[in-house]
């Protein structure tokens, strides 16, 4: 009888070891992957485990994940805050994650476990300005993009600030890699429509990125009115041409005048505003050379090519070949206001969204000004 009791007993001990051994293995199945542009992090049992929560949300510590990236996290007790880079800011038991570029929203609360702090990884990265690309094919595996490309079409007057700010902001985010597409923001405009590929529209004009956002074309809460300009008439640095303001380009001394493409070309627009308000239209569109980008006009003044042209001051004070007759009052025209905004179709809206707060940072407030701008 002892024998069968024995015998008994080791068969229910086998079956508790092959239940607790298929309960471990399906635990380690159960744990989520991270990775960091394919390939994956290892995280001590110190930092925190990640998991995958009711709602299918793949919860990670923040720290270890933060760290991984490149992030400075520290803990401020007597708020109960984590503090990444000093700038992004995750309370325990909050539903939102703030920014130096605003507030984002979760679907679910920070939570504690095991001494760490635990929010679902997208909210995160979105935070820190990645993507993250789930996939559940061999397991749960958040594949955290770092190393994207973006496209920013950006307006002409934008070319000399925008430039130098690329080093900024790779500083910050080295293992993206910017490409601009320069151009009068109408023709940007159209080729979004038309479907060409950009992540980032910088306008030199409200009515352009209201068109794109009629027609869906844009991420419509990333919209930002950024910057003010000037419009201003020049001539070439030797000129004598006997004018001292937007007024007398109407005399007959003035042959030739180069300005924007009014359809296109936003400064084109504001000139044909100013020129509106002095009444005088019809007398300088007879006399007009139009171009596009606003650029152009410049290099037409540069050259000689027209005797003056109407271009933003900002345009002006990048060039040793112009000077300035007249700044155009604020009544003669419409504000000047370059918004900026994600493009709907991007395919990396994290980092798109990332780059377009940027834009709104200190760094770059301090930039604009250095290159004419008016800060909004």
């Amino acid at each position: 009888m002892k024998g069968i009791y024995k015998k008994a007993l080791a068969i229910i001990l086998a079956a508790m070891l092959l239940l607790s051994m298929s309960t471990v293995f399906a635990s380690a199945a159960s744990v989520p992957t991270i990775s960091i542009d394919g390939k994956p992090i290892s995280i001590a049992a110190s930092y925190g485990t990640p998991y995958v929560d009711s709602a299918n949300r793949t919860q990670v510590p923040i720290r270890v994940v933060a760290e991984a990236l490149g992030a400075t996290v520290t803990w401020d007790q007597s708020t109960v805050t984590a503090v990444i880079d000093k700038t992004i800011k995750i309370k325990l038991g909050d539903n939102t994650i703030s920014t130096a570029y605003g507030t984002i929203s979760m679907d679910t609360t920070s939570i504690a476990s095991n001494g760490r702090i635990y929010v679902p990884v997208r909210f995160l990265c979105e935070a820190l300005g990645y993507d993250v690309n789930a996939t559940t094919t061999n397991g749960v595996t958040a594949d955290i993009i770092t190393k994207v490309e973006l496209t920013i079409s950006a307006a002409a007057s934008l070319k000399n600030v925008l430039t130098e700010m690329q080093s900024l902001y790779l500083a910050e985010k080295p293992n993206t890699k910017l490409s601009f597409n320069f151009g009068a923001s109408g023709t940007l405009q159209t080729q979004i429509e038309q479907g060409a590929t950009a992540d980032v529209f910088f306008s030199a004009a409200s009515s352009n990125m209201s068109a794109l956002k009629t027609k869906g074309l844009l991420i419509d809460s990333t919209i930002k009115n950024l910057l003010g300009n000037d419009v201003v008439l020049i001539v070439p640095k030797d000129s004598t041409l006997a004018i001292s303001s937007f007024a007398d380009v109407a005399n007959s001394s003035v042959k030739s005048i180069g300005l924007g493409e009014p359809t296109s070309v936003p400064a084109g627009k504001y000139a044909q505003d100013v020129f509106t308000y002095y009444k005088i239209w019809d007398q300088v569109k007879a006399k007009a050379v139009f171009g596009t980008p606003v650029t152009q006009i410049l290099t037409w003044v540069e050259t000689g090519n027209v005797d003056c042209g109407v271009v933003y001051s900002t345009d002006a004070a990048a060039s040793s070949k112009v000077k300035v007759i007249a700044t155009a009052i604020d009544a003669s025209h419409t504000p000047i206001i370059y918004p900026a905004a994600v493009v709907k179709a991007s395919v990396h809206s994290a980092a798109a969204s990332d780059f377009v707060n940027f834009l709104s940072s200190a760094e770059a407030k301090a930039l604009f000004v250095k290159y004419g701008f008016r800060n909004l």
